[in-house]
């Protein structure tokens, strides 16, 4: 018998075989893809634009999954998809021998090719592959198996799938399919609609025990082993495999009150007769309203919905109070009863759908910090025990781990692990600097190889250390700029504290370091302790620059500038001072009651200075200049620190000075004696030099 039943099976092919109808699967699937976190994990933690709506290789990611659900009835994958609930899970499945229990076959990693496990390999090759194209194909992949995935959950909310019943003709999803063309307002609402039991289901399902045959604890999905065929009660539970709820409390078209069948494979003690009552309802017959008696489920499990029709014998047997066990009075399912039960099966379907997706996107990881001092945090509800690795993408759109970012840590539900260090790739250089695809796979919870993806942005730093080139002791409070040589932009911008020590955000491989007036005038680093007056002369800091503490130690050259000046021989004080104007009084004792007192005034009327390099003139402060002049320090470049105690240009001077030495009596009044008395007129031109303090 179960030789002819198989042969009509491969004769029918899904078509007639497969639970919901193809569009209908499609459809559950799309819904419960869009209620799932899916769409968000795409968009907030992958970076995925567009989320489940982003084209990849030619359709969208929602439609990919929808097409996985409509690929799983494909050649004989459908003699897989069933699942009775009271039986071992592996005689579960159709007929007890015919194909395998669908939640074995779902973590069937020999034969099926789209199991869980697959699934999740598809996943860590979308996150991880090298090439772009290997990584979008993985991606489609992996929700193409997601949807085949959900498929099998939801023919565990299809009668015939939990009953051991191949249902080949008109059937309760002929029905639905039909509805979903035919009146799309009653589709639509059942598509909205809660299951009958709030919570459902209880997101406990995946801390049940695990079978080793299927691990993965979305098995409890369809099957949580609480109903055993003697308590259909259990079935009205929040925590309650599908498959359960099914089988309990709703009939196929060939296993209807089979509690006493002598067949094991179509006995089932619920619903029973114990399970009903007849009750008359109004329905629509060739536009005619008419009654008719149904046999309404009011007890042992869920209840208010009609379960069947009452057989046309029915009312002989109760006229004649006939033992009804004595003949088959044969109850039907008419599309009035289908409603009613997709009004319950469809709304749990696409919950369960949704639940199953929201496993799979479970893992939350996130990252802190900046490449110095980096830091991983769980932000799941599971522990995580495995492999963290970061990966980055080149110019080439090329996927590579980061060298030497792999960490094995274990990490409690919010658990954390800080001071990790991330060594900035720069060879090939990063497409986006600081952009990182941080991958998980270890133990989520229960399930042993899980895969978690997060895209992160980790700041670069390093620590710009300003020492004084002439003896190394910290040049603080010094004001220092990363900035990107690019585009120009000023990436961050400090000063340096007591030790000299700035701590910047960089890009490396584009980064240069600036101190705008350190010396008077902006200056890039060079190199070493030497400096560029424009960027394009600056250094492009580079990682081996940096010691083991991310550092780069710059010396800096703190000049000023120099020149001769003759001393006047009375007075003993320089013959002029750069001063627009100025005066000098010095007063020493002489003898008793006696000072020696010296007093010179100078005057700059005009000074410029002129650059051997460029002939360039600058016109500083004297006298005669307006007010905008500038102190001869200016006149320097940032290439002259470059340069110490070398001439760099002239000062063209117009000076003028007094000098006067005189003996003084203590206590003031005329002069006692007169010493010198000389004015000094001259326009020069001396050699200016860079001094280094």
């Amino acid at each position: 018998m179960r030789l002819v039943i198989l042969a009509i099976l491969l004769l029918s092919q899904a078509s007639t075989v497969g639970a919901y109808e193809v569009p209908t699967h499609q459809t559950l699937t799309a819904v419960a893809g869009r209620r799932s976190v899916a769409d968000e994990v795409l968009k907030e933690r992958l970076g995925v634009d567009g989320g489940l709506e982003r084209a990849v290789r030619g359709q969208q990611l929602v439609e990919w999954l929808a097409q996985g659900a409509r690929r799983e009835d494909d050649l004989l994958r459908f003699l897989n998809h069933f699942h009775n609930p009271l039986a071992d899970w592996s005689a579960a499945g159709l007929l007890g021998s015919v194909g395998q229990s669908s939640v074995l076959w779902g973590q069937n990693t020999t034969l099926s090719g789209w199991s869980w496990q697959d699934v999740r390999q598809s996943y860590l090759h979308a996150l991880t592959n090298s090439g772009q194209s290997d990584r979008e194909a993985s991606l489609t992949k992996a929700f193409e198996g997601l949807g085949r995935q959900v498929h099998l959950i939801q023919d565990a909310a299809s009668p015939g799938h939990t009953r051991n019943d191949p249902h080949l003709l008109y059937n309760y999803e002929s029905l639905v399919d039909q509805i979903r063309w035919q009146d799309q307002n009653a589709f639509t609402a059942w598509l909205a609609g809660s299951p009958d039991i709030p919570g459902v289901p209880d997101p406990g399902w995946g801390a049940l025990d695990n079978d080793p045959r299927a691990p993965i604890a979305t098995a409890r999905l369809t099957d949580s082993d609480r109903y055993l065929g003697s308590n259909p009660g259990s079935t009205m539970a929040a925590l309650i495999g599908l498959a359960e709820y099914t089988n309990a409390n709703f009939f196929s078209e060939d296993r209807i009150f089979t509690e006493n069948d002598v067949d094991t494979l179509k006995r089932f003690p619920y619903p029973n007769r114990s399970s009903v009552i007849d009750q008359d309802f109004d329905v629509s017959v060739n536009g005619a309203t008419v009654k008719r008696r149904y046999l309404v489920k009011t007890a042992d499990g869920a209840t208010g919905y009609r379960l069947a029709t009452v057989g046309l014998l029915r009312d002989y047997q109760q006229r004649f109070t006939l033992d009804w066990t004595r003949f088959r009075e044969s109850p039907a399912l008419d599309e009035a009863v289908y409603r009613d039960y997709a009004q319950r099966l469809v709304p749990r379907a696409v919950a369960y759908s949704t639940a199953l997706l929201d496993y799979f996107f479970r893992g939350n990881v996130v990252a802190f910090g900046t490449d110095r001092s980096f830091g991983l945090a769980n932000n799941s509800d599971e522990a995580m025990d495995g492999t963290f690795t970061l990966y980055y993408d080149d110019v080439s759109d090329a996927r590579r781990p980061v060298p030497g970012a792999q960490w094995t840590r274990a990490l409690a539900p919010s658990g954390f692990v800080e001071d990790l260090s991330v060594s900035t790739p720069s060879n090939p250089p990063p497409k986006e600097a600081g952009k990182y695809m941080l991958v998980f796979r270890g133990a989520l919870g229960n399930e042993r190889e899980a895969v978690v993806g997060r895209q992160v942005f980790i700041e670069s730093v390093l620590v710009a250390h300003l020492i004084k080139r002439s003896d190394g002791t910290p040049h603080r409070g010094a004001a220092i700029q990363a900035i990107d040589r690019q585009t120009g932009e000023i990436l961050s911008s400090t000063v340096t504290d007591q030790d000299g020590r700035a701590e910047l955000t960089w890009k490396p491989g584009r980064t240069v370091l600036f101190i705008p007036s350190v010396n008077f005038f902006p200056m890039y680093w060079a190199g070493s302790s030497t400096f560029s007056s424009s960027i394009e002369g600056g250094r492009i800091v580079q990682p081996t620059d940096l010691d083991a503490q991310r550092q780069v130690t710059i010396p800096v050259p703190l000049i000023s500038a120099a020149w001769p000046e003759r001393i006047e021989a009375c007075t003993e004080k320089p013959l002029f001072a750069h001063q627009p104007s100025g005066f000098f009084q010095q007063s020493v004792p002489f003898s008793e009651g006696l000072l020696d007192f010296v007093s010179v005034m100078y005057r700059a009327n005009l000074v410029t200075f002129i650059r051997d390099d460029n002939g360039q003139e600058t016109v500083l402060c004297g006298a005669d200049t307006h007010a905008g002049c500038t102190n001869p320090g200016v006149g320097f470049i940032a290439e002259d620190v470059n340069r110490v105690g070398q001439v760099v240009g002239r000062l063209v001077r117009d000076m003028f000075s007094r000098h006067v030495r005189q003996i003084i009596n203590e206590g003031g009044g005329e002069p006692v004696e007169s010493i010198c008395e000389t004015e000094y007129s001259e326009v020069e031109v001396i050699p200016v030099t860079v001094a280094e303090e």
